[in-house]
């Protein structure tokens, strides 16, 4: 592989991209849901594909507090991408003893090989 090529793979996967989510659907029993419209996972150089497991393209935050990968299942529909927090891997209540909910206060981020689709 030339040194060209290998420029292009280690900018095209060390990008920093970060997107806000919003709420989608905060009601549906087993997930609190949250999208972003117009964006795509990246497509990487084709023999870097297999090697590169879906949840270490991407990171995850709830205000700041990194949401591991077993708390939640993403998807792509369309230019959509949702990510769908399981609703029974978080507390029961928060600590003053409410019910534990992700609303549309929250701040969802996303951070790593998204991008903006044209």
């Amino acid at each position: 592989m030339k040194v060209t090529g290998l420029k292009s793979i280690m900018k095209e996967v060390n990008e920093p991209n970060e997107f806000i989510l919003e709420s989608f659907d905060l009601l549906h029993p087993y997930y609190w849901i949250f999208r972003i419209n117009g964006v795509r996972v990246k497509t990487l150089f084709l023999k870097l594909e297999p090697l590169r497991i879906p949840s270490a393209r991407f990171d995850v935050f709830i205000n700041g507090l990194f949401i591991r990968d077993i708390d939640y299942v993403f998807e792509m529909v369309d230019n959509d991408f949702y990510i769908k927090f399981k609703r029974e891997n978080f507390p029961q209540f928060d600590r003053f003893g409410d019910p534990y909910t992700i609303n549309d206060e929250d701040e969802v981020k996303i951070n790593g090989d998204i991008e903006k689709f044209v």
